[in-house]
């Protein structure tokens, strides 16, 4: 037991935190002004990576101060460019600070700098987003430019923080240690609007937190059971093809555990705190909060607020249930990491300018912002060649089915979409090229070579099945000149 803990002594620390941080929550909401809150939220936050990091803490520190003097000093037309380039540009350094002569920080300081890196880089696309939106776009509907286009519909408002303001929003512990993103207009109607104070925030917390033990003792077996490091060894080497095949499965359930657990924990300090709370009329969107009606949601008095019914799914992250049941890779993207895959489709997807290669932008982005490692690229940027496939075969067989045909083929595409996840996942887990290569050898390869054959026979399939075009002349009768 003694070595149990002493292995995982920065994980038990870390878990520790996320409890505190959930506990803490009741008393922060019940603080007085909105400077004092704002304050408790920073100083206590400015303390968790302290205790978390020791002296890398000066990483997350130095980083979001950067980025925020990067927001206050560039101009609105460009503070969201130099904010992103800083931003990633210091991710960078801090990854290769040993190249530096500097010591590496350990892994959950990473996960805080990758947090501050989401919240700064966001605001600065906040910003630069509601500029054009109400300035620029306002001015000449018919000029719009793709850059306006391609910002939120909802911002109505220009959105313009002061310095401190950013700091409080970089620092404030609530998702500090491992999300949930929200983005800062989300922060600053914590503040400012009556909902938190009305929501059923004890309620909320213990309906996400019942689930985490559950959570923990799965992770627990499937890791006693199915350790990463065996897939290494000669006896896994030795072992049945089938088996070979079969375990990044046992991999990937453990892993997905891990992530429940922590996402759910994540949202749990929001749900304390009551931040992300919304009217559901607002019809809000992981990350994004009210996609309907913002304004008028602003103006809600405290009556209607005392009465009306709520969500958090603004700061939601993870839907399990989907995660574990969706047929395609396409819909289990969608549930996975929510509040990060927004942040990603906000500030690279729409935003960049090439149309034709907006996803190989969010995937590379996506894909540094986790690290340097093969593995994340093997996981990562893999994906659109597996979708190619899925996409040709859904349209052609299951989007149309029905009853006992649309279960079967539903049931395939869920097994070969998981096993998928399961096989990429192993490269994530194993991080380093060496690693992945001795895992990948012992099973050939063979899921590239049938993600390959799925996408040629897809695409006879699809040519196949498309109907003969009718040559110029020829005319389709209608059904009027039939009957004549």
């Amino acid at each position: 037991m003694l070595s149990f803990f002493v292995k995982n002594k920065n994980d038990i620390i870390y878990l520790s935190l996320l409890l505190f941080s959930v506990g803490i929550g009741p008393y922060y909401r019940r603080l007085g002004s909105v400077n004092s809150k704002k304050w408790a939220g920073s100083i206590l936050g400015i303390l968790l990576i302290v205790i978390v990091s020791g002296y890398s803490a000066i990483h997350p520190i130095l980083s979001a101060l950067l980025g925020i003097i990067a927001i206050k000093q560039a101009t609105v037309k460009y503070c969201h460019i130099a904010t992103f380039f800083l931003m990633f540009g210091y991710l960078f350094f801090f990854r290769l600070a040993d190249k530096f002569g500097l010591p590496l920080s350990s892994g959950q300081t990473n996960l805080i700098v990758m947090v501050i890196v989401l919240r700064v880089v966001g605001v600065a696309f906040e910003i630069n987003g509601s500029w054009l939106a109400t300035t620029k776009g306002k001015k000449d509907d018919e000029k719009k430019s793709d850059k306006v286009k391609d910002t939120d519909d909802d911002f109505v408002e220009f959105i313009n923080p002061s310095f401190m303001d950013l700091f409080h929003y970089a620092f404030n512990y609530i998702g500090l240690l491992t999300g949930p993103y929200y983005r800062y207009r989300t922060f600053d109607d914590y503040f400012h609007l009556p909902f938190s104070k009305y929501v059923d925030c004890t309620g909320f917390t213990i309906n996400t937190l019942k689930i985490v033990p559950l959570y923990i003792s799965l992770y627990l077996a499937f890791t006693h059971l199915w350790p990463l490091e065996y897939v290494l060894t000669e006896e896994h080497n030795n072992s049945s093809f089938l088996y070979r095949m079969m375990y990044p499965w046992a991999l990937f359930a453990a892993f997905r555990q891990r992530i429940y657990c922590g996402m759910t924990l994540a949202e749990s300090v929001c749900n304390s705190a009551g931040l992300g709370a919304y009217p559901v009329q607002g019809r809000n969107r992981p990350g994004h909060g009210p996609r309907v009606g913002y304004l008028k949601l602003k103006q809600m008095s405290e009556e209607e607020a005392k009465t009306t019914q709520y969500d958090f799914r603004t700061v939601e992250s993870m839907d399990v249930w989907g995660c574990e049941t969706v047929e395609t890779l396409r819909d289990s993207m969608k549930v996975w990491n929510m509040a990060v895959q927004y942040w990603v489709a906000m500030v690279v997807y729409k935003r960049f300018p090439v149309k034709a290669l907006k996803v190989h932008a969010a995937l590379f982005v996506s894909v540094i912002w986790h690290g340097f490692h093969a593995g994340y690229f093997f996981c990562i940027y893999f994906c659109p060649f597996y979708l190619m496939a899925e996409d040709i075969f859904y349209k052609l067989y299951y989007k149309d089915a029905t009853g006992t045909k649309k279960k079967i083929i539903g049931f395939i595409m869920w097994f070969l979409r998981s096993h998928s996840e399961s096989y990429q996942a192993a490269a994530f887990l194993l991080l380093t090229f060496d690693r992945i290569w001795i895992y990948y050898s012992s099973v050939y390869h063979y899921w590239y070579g049938v993600w390959f054959a799925f996408l040629i026979i897809g695409l006879v399939l699809n040519a196949v099945s498309k109907p003969k075009k009718i040559k110029g002349d020829e005319k389709v009768p209608l059904a009027k000149e039939v009957k004549e």
